[in-house]
């Protein structure tokens, strides 16, 4: 089986399931009158066409760290006919066109905008990679009017996977080990060499796993904390087949998170090839991974 790598999250990105989730996301949000959005850690744009698709009179202004997902975005915003802009720094000025799209490489936590400048700040399946949480939410307040939006999801906080999911994940791994080698074996038995698995420190590996999920409850007191009123907060069960899993096994990220030390290609098509294995091992077509959707509005009027 040839798995091409994914560096970019777009394979994922475009599944069925992830694609249901997100509009269900989205859906939930009271957008109708929001003019000004903040997309942090943006990624191609997958969220952030959603959120202009259902604020009909908004402009985005999008930061993600990667480059790379910078031009995918563009390139997905101006096939929807959106007048695009890239930046490398970010514009504290920002002056948005209407409808315009703004597209910057940057950090979440480095927002130098004046205060109050976006009715909207929304941050999808990203928030539980950054570790300053205090820090950021209190910035994301800061940028925010009064009686402005913020709204994040999430699949990864305490709670997210039932003890079945647990199951899978950890027989997914065991069987992409397993699978690398029986393929090392095989390229030795060729005259190869054999597939290593190197002791290095995964970048993503510790931020991925090892930053503390907050709890629902958590998130409400953080928020508070912050003059941000939750006005919902729900977990939203969205189930991955075989399909689902093998699409997010080919992302390089998860890959280096979960098989770290093996060559990124390696890694990546072993989860992508055992996504079906793990889930035939446990007796299920599906496994339920929660998401946690919140929306809260800041203070005063």
């Amino acid at each position: 089986m040839t798995v091409a790598v994914d560096t970019t999250y777009d394979r994922f990105a475009n599944d069925p399931a992830y694609v249901a989730a997100n509009q269900g996301y989205v859906d939930g949000l009271p957008l109708s009158r929001v003019t000004r959005i903040l997309d942090l850690c943006g990624g191609t744009g997958a969220v952030g066409q959603l959120l202009l698709a259902a604020a009909p009179e908004a402009s985005l202004y999008q930061i993600d760290l990667d480059p790379v997902q910078i031009g995918l975005a563009a390139q997905n915003y101006a096939q929807l006919g959106y007048a695009v802009r890239k930046l490398d720094t970010p514009d504290p000025s920002y002056a948005p066109a209407p409808r315009g799209v703004t597209l910057q490489v940057g950090s979440a936590t480095d927002l130098p905008f004046p205060g109050g400048t976006f009715d909207c700040v929304n941050i999808a399946n990203a928030i539980h990679l950054i570790g300053a949480k205090e820090e950021l939410v209190g910035a994301i307040s800061r940028v925010l009017r009064p009686g402005g939006l913020f709204s994040f999801s999430s699949g990864f906080y305490a709670g997210c996977w039932p003890p079945l999911t647990q199951q899978v994940y950890y027989e997914w791994t065991k069987d992409a080990m397993t699978w690398i080698a029986r393929r090392s074996a095989e390229q030795v038995a060729a005259g190869g060499t054999a597939i290593k698995r190197q002791r290095i420190k995964s970048q993503l590996s510790s931020v991925a796993f090892q930053n503390r999920w907050l709890t629902p409850d958590e998130w409400r007191t953080l928020l508070g904390n912050h003059g941000l009123d939750v006005q919902q907060l729900i977990e939203r069960p969205v189930l991955f087949d075989q399909n689902s899993l093998a699409a997010i096994g080919s992302y390089s990220g998860l890959a280096e998170a979960q098989l770290g030390g093996y060559p990124e290609g390696i890694a990546s098509r072993a989860l992508a090839a055992t996504a079906a294995t793990a889930l035939e091992s446990v007796g299920v077509p599906s496994v339920q991974h929660n998401w946690l959707e919140a929306c809260a509005v800041k203070r005063g009027s």
